[in-house]
């Protein structure tokens, strides 16, 4: 098996830390521009919190996917690792051989049997009419 290549997430930590300041500022100077040309408090408000939830929501998601990515690398790694030593290995357990004979059905244990059906209408106790 191909060894893997160590994952290093120093450079994309950077250009996420980057994307989040950027990202802030550009809703600051937005919510400013937007105030200068008379949109109600309100509506700024509302809008500069969805930019933020958007941004910190769309950054948490990166970080989830590093941390999935990392994990998978060191589970890679273990894995490639050898686990048993050389000569020391156990003779393995006989298995017994396949049974021939048929099994029972399951059918003939649960299904229940049902009394006979009366096609007589005296045996009944009703009247035809």
């Amino acid at each position: 098996m191909v060894p893997v290549a160590p994952v290093r997430l120093g450079l994309p930590s950077i250009v996420l830390g980057f994307t989040t300041i950027f990202g802030l500022g550009i809703i600051i100077s937005g919510a400013s521009r937007m105030a200068v040309l008379g949109l109600p408090a309100v509506a700024i408000v509302w809008i500069v919190l969805f930019a933020v939830a958007t941004l910190f929501g769309s950054v948490s998601l990166i970080i989830r996917f590093w941390t999935k990515m990392l994990s998978l690398q060191r589970e890679t790694i273990v894995s490639t690792q050898p686990t048993r030593t050389q000569g020391f290995d156990r003779p393995q357990a006989q298995q017994l051989p396949p049974r021939f004979e048929g099994l029972p059905s399951v059918t003939e244990h649960t299904t229940r049997t049902f009394s006979p059906i009366y096609s007589d209408a005296a045996n009944r106790g009703t009247k035809e009419y």
